[in-house]
């Protein structure tokens, strides 16, 4: 099964970037090795052949019998029964109802594969580990229990579970293993559990009506293509904590709208969230050092990005299509890859650092509304910037120098201080010559909103009301000059802070 990718927007582009494809991994069918398991000769018992451990318990092997409401015995022949076996009613597709045993203790690899007509189950508590692909393709599985302490759901376990709509994980759990969840295309809801720390390649991928998530404070990593194609899914609530979104992590989750980065993020892999065409802001925190190719790719809604001030590299494609309209690159950035902001037609201005040295071909290729550029060096400087080709936009832009980093014409936060008891927020900023008054105003729901206008020419601080610990705000200072307020470059000027 190919991935769903990005449209191709551009015939020349491809030339130098393809879009990313992919075959999602499945555990069905996989060959299992052989498991060193220390038991007697096999024997069967009325509808099941089982054997008997080391121990003196009984593993069941395979189910004979053909009845649509199965109860596992406890005991075979006197003996506790303490595991299911790998295989053991794999594609038994009479069976509607099962119940486990409070002895069990261990469910091997895909046990219950394909059973098809199964739609409840109970993990009892006694048990405490579970195989690859137990559950894997049991389509009319709708009502699931876990009672279990496990640690791990391991990979695949409900992979192509098409019924389930809501699953509640034990706080055991620490592991969400790949494809765990993959494909189960009716899961509207899933609590995660609290000490979760890791969430596996393809973990909920085309879960196609997933709604919103939050991701526990322990997880520190998204990996590859997690919640890819998760279209119905509006709003992820990340965690401070977090190191790294990886590769295509939430490509095709095209109804998110907002999001707020965590302080702790690191890197943002390759077309993390690529086609998310409803997003419409986002701030990439300083924390970030790597952003990956095509990480923003086709997310036509969004309007106004903040680059992380410790980016060397606007990677290739990174906002292709988007509907920036001003982007400010960072001082520190040295190189903006190929097709970096191709297509992006809304753009109108571009503030370019003096540590520029390579604008590489068609980075701003087609961005046809692209008339202002603003330059933090000397002409000298920008000339020798190394432009390639199909960038008319840029180099046919007027240019403004702005080669005086001690002048400001805008307030400049200079200091943030918080307070914890009150959970707010001081900032603290530069005054500016002739301003009348200045004003505070804050990103939300895709805008900027005034919050104050009052404040007097002679104070240079904001003290914020009491907010909700945790969350994340992108803050401008605006001053009133000649009865005018200077509302230019806001994405430039604006400061994040985080409630503590």
């Amino acid at each position: 099964m190919s991935n769903r990718i990005m449209k191709k927007t551009f015939a020349s582009a491809l030339a130098i970037i393809s879009a990313a494809t992919f075959v999602p991994g499945s555990v069905i069918g996989t060959t299992i090795a052989p498991v060193a398991i220390t038991a007697s000769a096999e024997a069967v018992s009325g509808d099941y052949t089982y054997e008997e451990l080391s121990n003196g318990t009984v593993s069941i092997t395979k189910y004979n019998g053909t009845d649509t409401s199965v109860t596992i015995p406890s005991t075979i022949n006197g003996k506790t029964v303490t595991r299911i076996g790998d295989n053991a009613f794999i594609k038994k597709t009479d069976i509607v109802n099962i119940n486990l045993p409070s002895t069990v203790t261990e469910i091997g690899n895909f046990a219950f594969c394909a059973c098809s007509s199964l739609t409840k189950v109970l993990i009892p508590e006694s048990v405490t580990t579970l195989g690859r692909g137990v559950f894997a393709s049991c389509t009319n599985l709708s009502g699931l229990v876990i009672n279990a302490q496990l640690t791990e759901i391991p990979e695949g376990t409900f992979q192509k579970c098409a019924s389930l709509t809501s699953v509640s994980i034990p706080d055991t759990v620490t592991s969400i293993g790949n494809t765990a969840f993959m494909e189960c295309k009716n899961l509207e809801t899933f609590t995660f559990p609290k000490n979760l720390t890791s969430i596996g390649k393809k973990a909920f991928y085309e879960c196609e009506t997933l709604h919103g998530i939050v991701l526990p404070a322990g997880v520190k990593e998204i990996s590859e293509y997690a919640f890819g194609n998760c279209t119905t899914m509006n709003k992820i609530y990340f965690q401070n904590g977090l190191t790294t979104i990886g590769d295509s992590a939430f490509i095709n989750c095209e109804s998110i709208k907002n999001i707020t980065l965590p302080s702790t993020l690191k890197t943002i892999g390759t077309n993390a969230f690529a086609n998310c065409k409803y997003l419409t802001a986002v701030t990439i925190p300083d924390s970030v050092t790597t952003l990956g190719t095509m990480a923003f790719t086709n997310c036509h809604a969004l309007t106004d990005v903040t680059l992380s001030k410790n980016l060397q590299t606007i990677a290739k494609g990174t906002f292709i299509s988007t509907g920036i309209t001003e982007i400010a690159i960072p001082e520190g950035v040295t190189s903006i890859e190929p097709v970096a902001f191709y297509n992006c037609k809304s753009l109108a201005k571009v503030s370019l650092p003096k540590s520029l040295t390579t604008v590489s071909d068609k980075a701003f290729g087609n961005c046809i509304s692209l008339k202002n550029v603003e330059y933090n060096g000397t002409k000298a400087q920008l000339a020798a910037i190394s432009v390639g080709t199909d960038n008319k936009a840029l180099t046919g832009a007027a240019i403004t120098y702005n080669n005086n980093s001690s002048s400001s014409a805008y307030p400049v936060v200079t200091n943030i201080l918080y307070n914890t008891q009150y959970h707010q927020f001081q900032l603290t900023w530069t005054p500016v010559q002739g301003a009348q008054n200045y004003g505070i105003a804050v990103y939300l729901a895709g805008r900027w909103k005034v919050q104050t206008q009052s404040i007097a020419a002679s104070n240079t601080t904001f003290v914020s009301p009491k907010l909700t610990p945790g969350k994340s705000y992108k803050v401008v200072v605006a001053a009133k000059v000649n009865g005018k307020w200077d509302t230019s470059n806001l994405s430039k000027r604006a400061v994040t802070v985080t409630i503590k």
